[in-house]
């Protein structure tokens, strides 16, 4: 190797070293700032936005779904079961730790969506929806099973003890470790999912959505596609139950009824197809209008928390046509320009 060369490649090698320290630099006062906030929250704020958390990335998940490949689910809560039941397996025979059962539980949650997306891909609109839907009504029946009894706890479920903070941060309390914990996983899951979205299996699922025939044209697979947007919805709502088991420490199959999966719906209705803004926005609607809800009134708690989702249902989508109406009403009386100005600029 010449003397040129190896200057040449020290010079460029130097840059990148100076890119990478600052950005490590930011990553550790980024770390060392979440965990403050963490420690500083009272437990309650802790729970609360770690719940937040869990369901925003669950309604993710069946955004993805719905928004990019135009499936209609009515049973992601069985996927969230399964998540969440999967990592309560692992810890109550303490065979991973906490933090490495989310990965588990994707896994498996993965695989299950997608066998079930193979034969579903055959069925679409409110056939696909009543599938999904006989799913989630069963699903916690078979938890109860006997045979199932020795792995699942039964009727009982699994009670599990709080996962401690490992790594010398032992100072942390249970409910800022989970937060700090949910916080990391939210944001990993989210950005793979943006990326995903952003490159050729985002392209293939829009293309399914909105133009089947052309994308049978092109050779897409319409199955394989569709069942693999199913195996990362499922998922991404699996990584949301295995969250949720440690957060509660507690798991059972009366905690994932039917309204499981329809709030997922509501939050997919209130989000919109593709904003994840609006998941977060979605999961607080979720989380906190219940409590809500009932303190106004116990005995009417379920109509006051029906109404208030319909009507978000409702105006929402009138108030972004609005917005639309403006915008378009807005460049209509904007005068129009002048090609000579245009030209002398």
């Amino acid at each position: 190797m010449s003397e040129s060369t190896h200057i040449s490649s020290t010079t460029s090698v130097r840059p990148l070293r100076l890119l990478v320290a600052p950005a490590t630099a930011w990553l550790a006062v980024l770390a060392i700032a979440c965990v403050a906030v963490a420690s500083l929250l009272p437990s309650y704020w802790a729970f609360k936005l770690s719940s937040v958390l869990i369901l925003a990335l669950a309604v993710q998940g069946l955004q993805l779904l719905i928004g990019s490949s135009g499936q209609i689910s009515l049973g992601h809560g069985a996927f969230f079961a399964v998540g969440a039941y999967t990592a309560g397996v692992l810890l109550s025979h303490q065979w991973l730790p906490f933090y490495v059962t989310v990965p588990a539980a994707m896994a498996v949650c993965g695989l299950f969506g997608f066998l079930f997306g193979l034969p579903a891909t055959r069925l679409a609109g409110p056939y696909l929806a009543l599938a999904t839907f006989t799913l989630a009504v069963a699903l916690p029946q078979l938890l109860k099973h006997p045979l199932l009894e020795p792995w699942t706890g039964g009727v009982s479920g699994l009670s599990l003890d709080p996962p401690a903070a490992p790594f010398g941060i032992e100072f942390l309390q249970p409910d800022a470790w989970n937060l700090l914990l949910t916080a990391a996983w939210t944001a990993l899951i989210y950005g793979v999912l943006r990326r995903l979205l952003n490159g050729p299996a985002g392209l293939a699922w829009i293309t399914l959505r909105d133009h089947p025939t052309a994308a049978l044209a092109v050779g897409v697979d319409v199955r394989k596609w569709r069942a693999t947007a199913f195996a990362v919805s499922a998922a991404t709502v699996g990584a949301a139950g295995a969250l949720n088991t440690g957060l509660t420490h507690f798991v059972s199959p009366d905690s994932f009824p039917i309204f499981l999966s329809l709030s997922l719906l509501v939050g997919v209705a209130l989000a919109g197809p593709s904003s994840s803004v609006g998941t977060f926005v979605a999961a607080v609607f979720l989380s906190f209008v219940p409590d809500v809800a009932e303190k106004l009134s116990q005995e009417l708690t379920g109509v006051l928390y029906g109404a208030v989702m319909l009507g978000a249902v409702f105006v929402l989508p009138l108030l972004s046509k609005w917005r639309g109406r403006m915008a378009v009403s807005d460049r209509a009386a904007a005068p129009p320009l002048n090609p000579i100005d245009i030209k002398e600029k």
